[in-house]
């Protein structure tokens, strides 16, 4: 989380999505109130293909088994054939089995995995 958060202020972080061309910011609603967000923008691959990036996802864990981060992903996924993008990808934290899940019934399968040693504690613990 300390390298792909959003930064603070969150609002600062939001109204530039919003104001970016190149991004989309989407709110699920349940009951007339936000239970779940997601953004992503539009990055390039070094191979010059425009990709959309899942940077964020997120639905209240009371409102998961109603639809709604189905609804938002697929606003992003919307947005991002507008936008001729030819693929679409996310991060997920190692371990996150559910989110894992939610991803694979779309067809998302993991491409990558970040490892990780912290340098400023003992190794051997």
């Amino acid at each position: 989380m300390a390298t792909e958060a959003a930064p603070e202020p969150l609002e600062d972080h939001l109204a530039g999505l919003i104001a970016d061309p190149e991004a989309i910011l989407a709110a699920g609603i349940w009951d007339d109130t936000v239970v779940g967000y997601g953004w992503a923008r539009r990055i390039v691959r070094l191979d010059g293909s425009p990709i959309a990036r899942i940077e964020e996802l997120f639905v209240t864990p009371e409102a998961r088994s109603v639809g709604v981060g189905e609804s938002l992903f697929d606003s992003l996924m919307q947005w991002a054939r507008d936008q001729e993008l030819v693929a679409i990808d996310a991060f997920v934290l190692p371990g996150h089995r559910e989110a894992k899940n939610f991803f694979e019934t779309f067809k998302m399968t993991a491409h990558a995995l970040i490892v990780h040693t912290r340098l400023d504690q003992n190794q051997d613990s």
